[in-house]
């Protein structure tokens, strides 16, 4: 009766030790596993913050390219109409845009709606000096209209856009 008594408490000090053995392994692969997707996302981290600085390089130079000087600068006006002008300037902010569309999902939603204003702002700058001058006028007079009227608003949305370029940048780096 004793050797089954002593063969019972062995039998179970056995199975309380396999327990408790299992529980130490689940627990040391459960940290494991959480130090593994720790790992893994600062490599992504890294690899994405490359990324987002690049972009926010990307949106800065855009929004450089699209200022109302920058745009009438890059055209040749000469022999153009006022209406051929403002065509080819709305139609190129619109494809410098355009090419950097996708740069949205590396910034932050109100950084990138402040870059989308800042790009209907100037598209309306185009417009309202074209109402000042006739549709046959010289080039050059919508481009002497789009200039004072860049001079009124000091390019305060492409400002603030860039702003919040900076802003997201010192935040995240």
């Amino acid at each position: 009766m004793q050797n089954a008594f002593i063969l019972a408490l062995l039998v179970s000090a056995f199975i309380l030790t396999l327990i408790l053995a299992y529980r130490m392994f689940q627990s040391w692969i459960f940290h494991k596993e959480k130090d593994w997707a720790f790992q893994l996302k600062a490599e992504n981290n890294k690899a994405l913050s490359s990324l987002r600085l690049t972009a926010c390089e990307r949106v800065i130079i855009m929004l450089e390219r699209i200022t109302p000087t920058s745009l009438v600068m890059r055209q040749n006006v000469s022999g153009k109409t006022a209406g051929a002008l403002q065509l080819e300037l709305i139609k190129s902010i619109r494809e410098e845009f355009e090419l950097n569309v996708s740069l949205q999902m590396y910034v932050s939603e109100p950084t990138w709606n402040s870059v989308r204003a800042a790009k209907d702002e100037v598209i309306e700058l185009v417009r309202i000096a074209f109402t000042k001058v006739t549709p046959d006028s010289p080039a050059m007079e919508l481009s002497r209209e789009i200039f004072l009227l860049e001079a009124q608003t000091n390019n305060g949305t492409i400002k603030a856009a860039l702003a919040a370029i900076r802003r997201e940048i010192e935040s995240r780096y």
